[in-house]
């Protein structure tokens, strides 16, 4: 039950933004279980999600310039971030990508001008950088979603096309991940049925009430919201950077 309850309740996070279960469900789970087991089990989870919203929120259009982008030069940025792993301090890390996703959040909620680099010549610049960016903070400490929601909410005035192509990415990362676990001797023995069986159940429930949530507001305040929570996942890496 209380794998359910810690996947149910960050995927209507993560259904509603597109980004918050990883954080979420963690969290939780972490008082029950050990790091590597929630780690490596919600791997499998967060990928049957992120594929669940990818399919409830294609349009008709893949945005294959976009995706081919931003996934391949986050799994060149993956192992890079992998490699650094194993010599940066990571309470370090923590702290200097909270401070860069506030300071993110804060320009994303306060420039209201939509129509910046992002959606001009240089975009394909900025989903390079992107991609590489969020693959080493994501080969560092699996927590770079703020910074792909970022780019995504100034290149998308569509909630749908917004969440399909973050959803999208996540899968890939995700698909990385899990032949990255299983391949590794030391992590292949730490999938727990005890959170995957009952997570299956809450990230699809999950999912489909969060997705169902966002289509009760404007794009405009979906936006906002999604600027305000950018602000305080920073704030929490921040917290745990300091505290950790």
């Amino acid at each position: 039950m209380i794998s359910f309850l810690a996947v149910f309740l960050g995927w209507i996070i993560q259904g509603f933004l597109g980004i918050g279960s990883g954080i979420i469900s963690t969290a939780v789970l972490l008082f029950f279980y050990d790091a590597k087991t929630v780690v490596v089990s919600l791997s499998v989870v967060a990928l049957l999600g992120t594929l669940y919203m990818s399919y409830l929120n294609y349009r008709g259009n893949f945005f294959f310039n976009d995706v081919a982008i931003l996934s391949l030069f986050s799994f060149i940025g993956i192992w890079a971030g992998s490699f650094y792993l194993q010599v940066l301090d990571q309470k370090y890390i923590y702290f200097v990508f909270g401070v860069v996703v506030v300071l993110s959040g804060l320009y994303d909620n306060f420039f209201k001008q939509r129509d910046t680099f992002v959606k001009r010549a240089r975009k394909k610049l900025s989903a390079v950088l992107v991609g590489t960016v969020g693959g080493i903070i994501s080969g560092l400490i699996g927590g770079s979603g703020p910074l792909y929601a970022f780019y995504l909410n100034h290149r998308f005035d569509s909630k749908e096309d917004f969440k399909f192509v973050l959803s999208v990415i996540f899968s890939a990362l995700n698909v990385e991940r899990i032949i990255f676990y299983l391949t590794s001797p030391d992590l292949n023995k730490n999938f727990s049925a005890e959170i995957i069986i009952p997570g299956i159940l809450g990230v699809f429930a999950g999912a489909y009430i969060g997705n169902l949530l966002t289509d009760k507001i404007s794009t405009e305040k979906f936006k906002k919201v999604v600027s305000i929570s950018i602000i305080i996942f920073g704030i929490y890496f921040i917290y745990k950077g300091i505290t950790q």
